[in-house]
């Protein structure tokens, strides 16, 4: 299996969760599927959700949405990265209804995440697009992009740096995995594989998908964990330097 592999890193992300909450705009604790896809077009120069129109997805979407993908933390807290609430105000006219009559700003709070970075896993061998594949792991190894990448949205600056093409084999059985996984097709012991580290685990429900009808995001429980694996259900695994990394 070919491999794509980068980092993603930078000095605060903000993955904003679509229910809205009264007080702040909160984020996912992880760069999610969606938001790769999103940072691999802005490379490629993919349309998004701007350039829609009558497409049923958004152009980088649909060119990207079956390539699986690897997720590493490379947080120094087990993966977890520090979360602060940002104030700030919006006093442009459409943020503000009476704006014309009665002057005000718009008050927003927003959770951002600080000092991010991932190790990120693309499969070239998803790619039915050869021109495509190979624009991208030009861009990637020579650190170059047609858009700005972003973490996601344009507050926040991407550093992609450390690209790479490897060859794995896929796994099935494995005693740990060290990146993002499938929760509900995964069952997890107790006890963390070293003994002398407390057990963790991470779980949230995270985009995966887009809705084919309205592009809204589809969510699968993800999951991050030192515990000892007991089961995995048909998942893709490969081995990286004694890391057990799911494709997902």
């Amino acid at each position: 299996m070919n491999i794509l592999k980068f980092n993603v890193s930078g000095k605060t992300a903000h993955f904003k969760k679509p229910d809205v909450n009264s007080y702040a705009y909160y984020t996912y604790s992880h760069i999610h599927k969606i938001s790769i896809y999103g940072i691999l077009g802005a490379i490629l120069g993919l349309n998004g959700y701007a350039q829609q129109k009558e497409e049923q997805y958004p152009e980088f979407y649909e060119r990207l949405k079956n390539i699986k993908i690897g997720i590493v933390p490379k947080g120094e807290k087990r993966g977890y990265f520090s979360k602060k609430i940002i104030e700030f105000n919006n006093s442009v006219g459409y943020a503000n209804i009476d704006a014309k009559s009665n002057p005000c700003n718009l008050v927003v709070r927003e959770q951002w995440l600080e000092d991010v970075s991932w190790d990120i896993y693309v499969s070239l061998d998803d790619f039915k697009d050869e021109l495509l594949k190979d624009k991208l792991v030009d861009y990637i190894l020579h650190m170059k992009a047609e858009y700005i990448p972003y973490l996601g949205k344009n507050d926040h600056m991407a550093n992609i740096c450390d690209g790479q093409i490897l060859n794995y084999n896929e796994i099935k059985d494995v005693e740990e995995i060290h990146s993002l996984f499938y929760y509900d097709k995964t069952k997890l012991e107790y006890e963390a594989v070293d003994e002398d580290e407390t057990p963790f685990l991470f779980k949230d429900y995270m985009p995966v998908e887009l809705n084919p009808i309205n592009n809204k995001y589809e969510f699968r429980e993800l999951g991050f964990s030192n515990r000892a694996v007991e089961y995995m259900d048909n998942q893709t695994i490969i081995v990286d330097k004694n890391k057990n990394i799911v494709l997902i």
